[in-house]
């Protein structure tokens, strides 16, 4: 179960050990063509930002995604055109989503033909730095994760090996592992700490936004994740709230938070707020055990 009272910031700090507008990669807002990046810190919900070419993970294996985006006159509504490239297994996808306003930054249930049909429940725009995505597919009602960046800013695609269970995400024998990358735009690191209190052991999941100088975070206590299931090692804080160390902050929902299943370095998900639905992805900066 999840404890009510995480460590502190300060005591973690003292137990850690370590740490297709491809040409431009814009998006077209409000009539002009602007830089995600030079647009500065500022939220945007458009539709039109999903247009381009993002680089990125498909549940851990190297994937290429290519965005048209379509107005449907004489509505403001749009069309988008997707073609997915799973770029291991040189298999393409592609379909359409229709109708999607235009102040939408989640697109949900689309389909992809191809090899084989693909289900994507939800796509999410980051909405405070639209140069990412994140998102889940689904197969035999289990859910995998997605994230990508825009080709003209996509670091390049670090490789390694399958997940191999619940031990990988805090790297023992150090049992602790740092990853950074954004929540919802914003810049974020996740740390996982695991440490013993009279003998048992506790699980710690901290969620710092580096931008807004807040963390969250999440302690499991005794508990034994060798008899979870492997999809749930894999997510473990699906349906989980992660409480403040700030009082009078809100706690933050997390509908989910994956590892990806082929590749470890890569950890994304979502978080709920206010009813609506947002993206977070990191990359794992501590060597796997």
């Amino acid at each position: 179960m999840a404890a009510h009272q995480p460590l502190s910031r300060r005591k973690v700090l003292k137990r850690t050990v370590g740490t297709a507008l491809a040409a431009g990669a814009t998006s077209v807002l409000g009539g002009a063509v602007t830089s995600a990046a030079a647009a500065g810190p500022r939220r945007v919900q458009d539709v039109r930002a999903f247009h381009g070419t993002w680089l990125g993970s498909y549940d851990g294996r190297n994937a290429r995604l290519e965005i048209v985006a379509q107005q449907q006159p004489p509505s403001t509504n749009y069309t988008l055109f997707l073609k997915f490239i799973e770029l291991e297994r040189n298999e393409t996808y592609s379909g359409y989503v229709q109708n999607v306003p235009l102040d939408a930054h989640e697109v949900r249930n689309i389909t992809l033909t191809g090899p084989s049909t693909l289900i994507w429940p939800t796509l999410l725009q980051h909405t405070w730095n639209t140069d990412y995505l994140s998102g889940t597919s689904s197969w035999n009602g289990t859910g995998f994760p997605m994230s990508f960046s825009r080709s003209t800013i996509a670091p390049p695609f670090v490789a390694s090996r399958p997940f191999r269970g619940y031990g990988d995400w805090y790297s023992p024998p150090n049992n602790h592992s740092v990853y950074e990358g954004n929540n919802d735009g914003r810049r974020a690191k996740l740390e996982v700490l695991k440490y013993f209190v009279a003998g048992k052991p506790q699980t710690q999941f901290t969620l710092t936004d580096l931008d807004r100088d807040t963390a969250y975070a999440a302690t499991f206590l005794d508990v034994d994740f060798g008899s979870w299931s492997m999809d749930r090692q894999r997510n473990p804080l699906a349906g989980v709230t992660m409480k403040p160390f700030t009082p009078g902050l809100e706690p933050k929902y997390i509908e989910s938070l994956y590892w990806h299943s082929w590749n470890p370095m890569y950890v994304s998900g979502a978080n709920i707020w206010q009813g609506g639905r947002y993206g977070m992805s990191f990359v794992r900066r501590t060597p796997l055990p």
